[in-house]
């Protein structure tokens, strides 16, 4: 008999509870089957509606080349990374120019199709916008700086010759044909009153976009943030007070923050343009702490606004292409693309993905070219053996398997008795299980299905 609540009647909650259980467990995602997926997704986290186009504009072939300590890739290597983002539908490639492995990659890319995706980043000077054109280069970003912090640079300079130089190149830029974004960097720190005249004057001469560059991390997303840090402010303000026909937000994570005042750009350009474009890297990489991880703007554009447009089952693969080209560490539990972004050690947990993987997964791995790995350590309890030794075994294993009990009682002495303080490997779990008398009669490590 059940025992009554008795101070808070539940009634109405449990009927819902009970159908809620029953749906998800009707639709399933395990193993995936994408248009059950979708259905799930929505009915499960409700996406919003954005009234702006995302454009992806990755820069990890420029900034992130620029992380200390990284391998310099081949141009072979560059050309295949380019390629890989433009299989997963990013829409701008953001390159450098300036030695012969840069150029003989941009080749490559333009052999391979590229060419209309790639944009040239040069400073404020004719000769960068030069070698863009004798690579044929449709479309280039230039930089300069806007706050009176990095102005000191240039001391001796006003900020009319300044914001002349700039002026200059970009009607040098679009005189030859050119598609011309402007960078003005450290924009969260600069003085609005002379940003918004810097940003009209390139507006002027022919600029298309106008790139925030959150250059030191500071920006905030807070919606009622003041100038100049306020990202979503700064949005409106260029909206309604400059003549610029696009906006785009370029974030570094020295706070943390990079992803968060990415999608507060989106968020505010909703409503505002009709497109936002994202300046994003690979895994965050760049200089110091990094910049917004073009994965992760991807990913909570696709699940938080249903954004469908871009092939995400190439994630992983990017990942660790990458991490390989560049001998990048990719770190362990890297969101949507590290190894243990999908493992499960916990008995807690593993029990939960037993009875439905959105228990604690928030998506199938599948989806993003991932697969759920069962890992067997001190907190693993006996669904998650059973798991896998399913996984190993590539069937059923009724969890009152003698075999199995065994199995259970042997490797909980291991770590209460042995002192055993990391979790087994593969090939020492699948010892075990041939030695109480399982015959493995596959050789695969894949998710259990």
């Amino acid at each position: 008999m059940k025992k009554k609540s008795r101070h808070v009647s539940f009634k109405a909650e449990d009927a819902k509870r009970l159908s809620y259980a029953e749906y998800i467990r009707s639709v399933g995602v395990n193993p995936l089957e994408t248009g059950k997926w979708e259905e799930l997704k929505e009915f499960i986290y409700r996406p919003q509606t954005l009234r702006t186009d995302v454009i992806m504009d990755d820069t990890t072939l420029r900034e992130g080349l620029q992380m200390a300590g990284l391998t310099s890739p081949s141009s072979n290597d560059i050309c295949q990374i380019g390629c890989l983002l433009r299989d997963i539908g990013v829409e701008r490639l953001e390159v450098i120019t300036f030695t012969k492995t840069d150029q003989e990659a941009i080749r490559k890319m333009q052999d391979a199709g590229l060419r209309k995706l790639l944009a040239a980043w040069c400073r404020a000077a004719t000769e960068d916008i030069d070698i863009a054109l004798k690579y044929n280069f449709e479309q280039v970003g230039i930089s300069h700086p806007v706050s009176y912090i990095h102005f000191v640079k240039w001391s001796e300079k006003s900020l009319g010759e300044l914001v002349d130089k700039v002026v200059d190149c970009v009607v040098y830029a679009r005189d030859h044909g050119l598609q011309v974004f402007v960078h003005g960097e450290d924009s969260t720190r600069a003085n609005w009153s002379f940003e918004k005249k810097f940003i009209n004057a390139v507006a002027d001469a022919g600029a298309t976009v106008y790139r925030i560059c959150d250059t030191i991390g500071c920006g905030l997303s807070d919606p009622k943030a003041p100038l100049p840090a306020g990202i979503p402010e700064k949005v409106r303000r260029i909206h309604n007070e400059t003549r610029i026909p696009y906006v785009e937000i370029h974030a570094h994570d020295d706070l943390g923050n990079a992803v968060e005042n990415t999608m507060a750009t989106i968020r505010t350009a909703s409503g505002l343009y009709d497109k936002v474009y994202a300046s994003t890297t690979y895994l965050g990489i760049g200089d110091r702490a990094g910049n917004a991880e073009t994965e992760k703007i991807i990913m909570n554009c696709y699940l938080h606004y249903n954004i469908k447009k871009w092939n995400i089952q190439y994630l992983r693969e990017l990942a660790n292409f990458i991490a390989s080209s560049l001998n990048y560490h990719l770190p362990f539990n890297k969101a949507i693309v590290g190894d243990a972004a999908f493992e499960h050690e916990s008995g807690i947990h593993l029990f939960g993905i037993k009875m439905h993987p959105l228990t604690y997964e928030i998506f199938p791995p599948e989806l993003v070219g991932q697969e759920r790995r069962v890992v067997i350590g001190k907190r693993s309890g006996k669904y998650g053996i059973q798991m896998k030794v399913e996984d190993v075994m590539g069937e059923k294993v009724d969890d009152k398997d003698p075999r199995l009990l065994k199995l259970i009682e042997l490797i909980k002495d291991e770590f209460v008795n042995g002192e055993r303080r990391f979790a087994f490997t593969e090939d020492e779990f699948k010892e075990l299980v041939q030695g109480v008398g399982f015959t493995i009669k596959r050789n695969t490590s894949a998710p259990p299905s």
